[in-house]
């Protein structure tokens, strides 16, 4: 068995490739400037694209600083809510232990003052000699 080494193609060239050949074929200096144009607007294209590709990359990240920030914005405020709850219910104990505290306060200072009084009048019926 042999095998054909030939090339064929397998596809024809499109029509605006054959286009383009027929235009450049007047010599060398003509197909120069062709090349030139060329490379020129591949370089082009291929620029475009790269600045488009950066484009989408750089939104890409902006989108997830700005989900960063909001998530760190909304665990700061979750944060500063379970603050301010537990300062407010520190506060609430120690108002109450001052209320009890005043109020045991007040109550033996009537206490004091009912058996101050007492004692007083024991001891000026002790020493008038009235009967109590």
């Amino acid at each position: 068995m042999s095998k054909d080494n030939s090339i064929t193609p397998t596809k024809s060239l499109p029509a605006d490739v054959a286009t383009k050949s027929a235009e450049r074929s007047g010599g060398v200096l003509p197909g120069l400037v062709y090349l030139t144009i060329d490379i020129a607007d591949r370089g082009q294209a291929t620029a475009l694209h790269a600045i488009q590709d950066a484009r989408a990359e750089l939104r890409t990240a902006v989108d997830h600083g700005l989900d960063l920030a909001e998530k760190l914005t909304t665990g700061l405020f979750r944060f500063a809510k379970k603050v301010v709850q537990r300062v407010d219910d520190s506060t609430a104990e120690t108002l109450q232990g001052v209320e009890r505290f005043l109020a045991g306060t007040a109550k033996s200072a009537r206490e004091t003052t009912r058996a101050a009084q007492e004692l007083a009048h024991t001891a000026t019926s002790g020493v008038t000699g009235a009967a109590a």
